[in-house]
């Protein structure tokens, strides 16, 4: 990436975990060119190491991300047929492609693109200040990002429609008890408990990792017999893989198992914003 692209986004691995962090903190890390185009990079490196099994994304300063810039906001209201600033080749679709697991800490604003942003990750964790806004219905705008598909799936189709139709802020309890995300932390310490959460994932198989990605991807288009079957043949593989002999040795042996690393590309950028 270069260097503007990386100071708008930052990139630090620890102990098998990405750390990817929205770096415009004195914009609330709103999303723009620089941003887009700093996650693609960012992601693409994560995939392409084989020291990463686990990526966390989060924001710097007080919020996740407000959405888009206002620049880039104001560009496309001036001139809707000009080139789109905010397009960085970001494709939030190819996430759960990404065959590591991605956690979006989110903690303060997360909001418009920044929330499509959250909602493609497999894992979302709130800390007890964070909120939730989709504005698209006040600004006379569509669901961006996937996200009519991506609520819908996490939240169901009602309350998924409540959020985008109302365009009203939703606040962590409110957002846990309808499953937009799986944890609350305290605010305070919020991002050292992320990244003991990311650890946590990270002693686990990466291979593992990539096969449930896979079969979560799949299972919307399959009935629960094509399902099973399909784990059923996956299960006779991992039976025997030497990921499985490596996990049963290490628990025999009482040490922590030495998982093979998993290693790929992030896939060809699309347009996004």
């Amino acid at each position: 990436m270069s260097a503007a692209d990386g100071d708008a986004v930052l990139y630090t691995v620890t102990d098998g975990v990405a750390r990817i962090t929205l770096n415009r903190p004195d914009r609330l890390n709103a999303s723009n060119g620089a941003m887009s185009r700093g996650l693609t990079a960012a992601f693409s490196r994560a995939a392409a190491d084989p020291l990463v099994r686990v990526i966390l994304l989060s924001g710097a300063g007080r919020g996740f991300c407000a959405g888009a810039d206002q620049q880039v906001l104001d560009e496309l209201s001036a001139d809707p047929d000009a080139p789109n600033s905010g397009s960085g080749g970001l494709r939030y679709d190819g996430l759960s492609l990404l065959p590591k697991p991605v956690i979006a800490a989110v903690h303060g604003a997360c909001a418009g693109i920044g929330l499509a942003m959250a909602c493609a990750a497999d894992i979302r964790i709130a800390a007890q200040d964070a909120f939730f806004l989709a504005p698209f219905a006040s600004l006379g705008l569509c669901a961006e990002g996937g996200l009519a598909w991506s609520l819908a799936r996490l939240m169901g189709p009602g309350h998924a429609a409540e959020m985008l139709m109302s365009a009203r802020r939703i606040e962590a309890q409110e957002a846990f008890g309808k499953g937009l995300v799986s944890h609350i932390l305290p605010s305070e310490g919020f991002a050292d408990a992320a990244l003991a959460y990311a650890r946590s994932l990270a002693a686990h198989a990466p291979a593992s990792f990539a096969m449930i990605k896979r079969q979560l991807r799949e299972g919307d288009g399959q009935n629960f017999e094509a399902a099973r079957a399909s784990a059923l043949n996956l299960t006779r593989a991992t039976l025997q893989s030497e990921d499985f002999r490596e996990a049963i040795r290490a628990r025999q042996e009482r040490h922590a198992p030495g998982f093979a690393p998993v290693v790929a590309e992030f896939g060809p950028p699309v347009s996004g914003s």
